[in-house]
């Protein structure tokens, strides 16, 4: 912006009013000026040139007459914008006391501002690398500006009036350019210099009077577009990233407005089905219309601070959200909001009518807060849980098989809950917890008298307990082999007898069990009866070890996160690289290690916000402690022994430094070595 202080002149010379032509003639040659200002009692009132003056001495008969001015003056502010106005030939320009400082005539000051904006122009195109050539109608060259000086190697003084045609070596004709014809993109040569660039015909006054060369050198031109092509490749490669991405990514402005959206669209979250319809929106809108609650953006603006939450939206979706502030010179520039899918995936696989019975027998269990929640996202257990609810219809034995801490018992309220018998009891017993002389009487119960310390009324066992409901046994590999016996007879007869007692009763129970051993190699051993296993293994489930399914490590961590801030009163959240960590870990304890670890995470971080640095302490810096040492399982060839240990050490260090070229730093071997090993090892 150019503004009157840029383009005004001093004033020199002050003439009162009543001077003479004489007079004013002796200060025009004095001071070699062009214009005086005439005052009267000190106030400007007017001015004089030497073209009004001439003009007056022409007229007058002598020099005695008083002079002649002219009085259409405008005073500007010297700091405002230059604007032009009619019937004002002359402006002067004042400060902020209102005294003078300078003048500008408007033909003056017109010729200023073309001459700052030809600069301009000038710097704007050689920054650009831009090279300028123009011609009249018989191409000599007329004008040429230093960029072309500099991509041609020629100065101006030799290229001046020279025939550009002659010179310029192209197979396009130019004559059409004389004829108001454009070329776009025209490939030329001169000096041996390559250039590419446009030729238009330069038009006065609607006639052609020449053409102008606008070009760049194409050494430089062809840098650029390969520079424009990484750009893109690469924006394309992020995009890619994004869309493969399990996070939403929203980019919301200061107002409110969301302006991008990327990676996974949470479209069951917003109700609509593409990005385009939200983009443009203000986030607002959303929440007040009860969309989703709550606000994410409206809880970062107000803390002024990276703030997580978890949103639920009509429908039943949930998402967890953080949303980090960007500021700009203390001014909000925008939030980034990164959201994940934490809806249990089972909902969609429910009719309405299963819906209302499900809440149903939600609302009752949560009034006796016994049940445990299955929280997951995997296909594995989406699967799993299909076939466990088409079981739970009958009264089939099932057997839940899976390493120790997956989750088993969770998976046996499932199939209680989805069964007929949902408003009958669940027992639970853990075959391995109880003394194998209390456990007999812990199952089917006593009548009193029956054994020293017994009840005086007796006891009624757990089958009992559990009659028209579900009996779970836990671990039943460590069931004792006089037990399994009598737990045979019950399956077969369906009717328990207590210790102490002669008169059976008759028992309707569904059997679940769960065990984290392979019973069919405890048979051949000897230690679990072949008899009872078949009993037993009727329908089986194998629940798949946490690192089978990694999906559901990010539900689940969020899970465990609320259940604990609730229980123990603490804020505290999980940062998105967290959750890498999370995510990239092997958990060799299940969903029972990760319950643990969460919980050790809010109890002993300090801070809101639970870090990756947190997690890889609690992960890994117990292992670094005590030094663990990798191992092989088996005696083997030394060259496969070394092999393994490298897998071992790969796939370890991997999940805690995530990129080949840190491990490569760390084992001491190039990034290439451990990409080829990765690729082998999938």
């Amino acid at each position: 912006m150019i503004i009157w202080k840029d383009i005004l002149k001093p004033i020199s010379i002050f003439v009162d009013v009543r001077s003479t032509i004489e007079a004013v003639i002796h200060h025009f040659a004095d001071q070699n000026i062009d214009i005086v200002f005439v005052t009267e009692k000190g106030t400007l009132i007017g001015y004089c040139t030497k073209e009004l003056l001439l003009n007056q001495i022409s007229k007058a008969s002598d020099l005695t007459q008083l002079i002649q001015y002219k009085n259409d003056i405008l005073k500007v502010p010297q700091y405002s914008p230059v604007e032009f106005y009619h019937n004002v030939s002359l402006m002067i320009g004042i400060n902020a006391k209102e005294e003078i400082v300078g003048y500008t005539t408007i033909e003056q000051a017109r010729h200023h501002i073309n001459e700052l904006r030809l600069k301009d122009i000038n710097l704007l195109l050689h920054g650009a690398g831009v090279g300028i050539v123009r011609t009249n109608v018989d191409y000599q060259i007329e004008f040429i500006n230093e960029t072309a000086e500099n991509i041609l190697g020629i100065s101006s003084s030799f290229l001046l009036l020279r025939n550009y045609k002659t010179l310029l070596t192209n197979d396009k004709n130019l004559d059409k350019v004389l004829e108001g014809e454009t070329l776009i993109s025209v490939n030329s040569s001169i000096n041996f210099k390559q250039i590419s660039g446009n030729f238009y015909p330069l038009q006065v006054d609607g006639n052609i009077t020449g053409l102008v060369h606008v070009f760049f050198s194409r050494e430089v031109f062809e840098e650029a577009v390969q520079e424009l092509d990484f750009v893109r490749n690469l924006n394309s490669d992020l995009q890619a990233v994004y869309a493969s991405s399990q996070e939403q990514i929203l980019v919301i402005d200061g107002s409110g407005r969301i302006i991008r959206v990327a990676g996974m669209f949470l479209k069951d979250f917003w109700k609509v089905e593409t990005p385009e319809k939200i983009i443009g929106k203000n986030i607002d809108e959303f929440s007040k219309n009860n969309i989703f609650q709550p606000n994410v953006f409206d809880l970062c603006k107000k803390q002024k601070k990276k703030v997580t939450a978890i949103q639920d939206s009509a429908g039943s979706s949930r998402v967890w959200s953080v949303a980090t502030p960007v500021y700009h010179e203390g001014k909000l520039e925008k939030v980034v909001v990164l959201s994940r899918d934490i809806t249990q995936q089972s909902s969609s696989l429910k009719d309405q009518s299963e819906k209302d019975a499900d809440q149903a027998l939600h609302n009752r269990q949560e009034k006796n807060n016994k049940e445990k929640r299955l929280v997951y996202r995997s296909k594995k257990i989406e699967q799993l849980v299909i076939e466990i609810k088409r079981v739970a219809q009958f009264n089939s034995t099932i057997l839940l098989e899976g390493e120790s801490g997956v989750g088993k018992e969770v998976f046996a309220q499932k199939i209680h809950t989805a069964s007929p018998r949902n408003n009958q009891a669940f027992v639970r017993i853990n075959c391995g917890a109880i003394p194998e002389n209390l456990i007999e009487s812990e199952l089917f119960g006593y009548e009193k008298g029956s054994f020293t310390g017994a009840d005086k009324n007796g006891k009624a066992g757990l089958f009992e307990i559990a009659n028209n409901g579900t009996l779970f046994l836990d671990e039943i590999g460590e069931l004792p082999l006089n037990m399994q016996v009598k737990l045979l007879r019950v399956l077969q007869e369906r009717e328990v007898t207590r210790i102490g007692g002669v008169r059976p009763l008759s028992i309707n129970v569904r059997i679940i069990t769960a065990t984290n051993k392979d019973l069919r190699e405890m048979v051949n051993q000897g230690d679990f009866r072949e008899d009872l296993y078949y009993r037993l293994y009727v329908i089986p489930f194998r629940i798949p070890a946490l690192n089978e399914r990694k999906e559901d490590i990010f539900p689940l961590s969020i899970h465990f996160l609320e259940q604990f801030k609730q229980m123990y009163d603490i804020k505290k959240s999980f940062t998105p690289e967290a959750i890498e960590v999370l995510e990239t870990y092997t958990w060799p304890g299940n969903v029972r290690e990760l319950q643990n670890i969460v919980e050790r995470l809010i109890l002993l971080t300090e801070g809101e916000w639970i870090q990756r640095e947190h997690v890889l302490k609690y992960l890994y810096g117990e292992v670094k402690k005590k030094k663990k040492q990798l191992f092989v399982l088996e005696l083997m060839p030394l060259k496969e022994a070394v092999e393994e240990l490298e897998t071992q050490l790969i796939e370890r260090g991997m999940q805690k430094y995530r990129t080949a070229d840190k491990l490569s730093k760390v084992l001491g071997v190039s990034p290439a070595t451990i990409s080829r090993r990765i690729k082998k090892l999938k």
